[in-house]
């Protein structure tokens, strides 16, 4: 995979709409992806504050906060609040102290693999995850299971509210680099508005490092 080596979005557009009709006997996905791209455009409404942790082996790193928002053509404008560094050393497997540009490689990385794993929230990648999934239903859920999405070796899998089709999770499983990676995704929900990421978390390895990044997107308020 490629990856643009910039500290791309933090915060990924929710997926799915907010108001999709309760669930019927066989699910109409046309009008799911139909919702999808509404819900789009109705966060790009909303400015929102974001808190970022990353961690290097189970130790938090970094902690930045964020104000975000949508921006002329689409674009995500990002204001940092603050920004948080731990001072203390890390190393290697073998013992040997991690040089402060290895940690910022480290950490370049992560967010390189964040950003290909945001993709995935790209509303045609979307639609196709739901136009080409298989689906089971259980204990009030619908589980919506997709691969080759973008890479021949991903695999997404959706959980859904039977009640109400709005999106409660996704995990996204692929491979960069030779290595696994993950996002897990909570979803929520604006009163009166759109569906939007709440939670999420990416996993990766670096050169025998296990990097974590810990996204919390809060305090949705509608731009006048």
């Amino acid at each position: 995979m490629k990856f643009s080596r910039l500290f791309g979005t933090l915060v990924v557009i929710a997926a799915f709409g907010a108001t999709i009709a309760p669930a019927q006997e066989t699910l109409d996905l046309q009008k799911m992806a139909t919702q999808m791209r509404r819900n789009q455009e109705e966060i790009r409404k909303y400015s929102w504050e974001s808190k970022i942790v990353f961690e290097v082996d189970g130790k938090q790193r970094r902690v930045d906060h964020y104000t975000i928002r949508y921006v002329m053509g689409g674009m995500l404008e990002r204001m940092q609040i603050s920004s948080e560094v731990s001072k203390e050393k890390l190393r290697w497997p073998d013992g040997k102290k991690l040089k402060k540009k290895e940690l910022e490689a480290a950490r370049a990385f992560a967010l390189d693999v964040k950003k290909q794993l945001d993709g995935y929230l790209n509303p045609l990648f979307v639609e196709k995850i739901v136009a080409t999934s298989t689906i089971t239903t259980a204990n009030g859920e619908h589980v919506l299971v997709s691969r080759g999405v973008i890479a021949s070796s991903d695999e997404v899998v959706v959980t859904l509210s039977q009640s109400t089709l709005k999106p409660k999770t996704m995990k996204i499983k692929t491979v960069v680099d030779g290595s696994p990676v993950t996002l897990d995704i909570e979803f929520g929900s604006i009163d009166y508005g759109p569906n939007n990421v709440a939670k999420s978390v990416t996993r990766a390895q670096w050169q025998g490092i296990n990097l974590a990044i810990f996204t919390e997107n809060s305090n949705f308020k509608e731009k006048r």
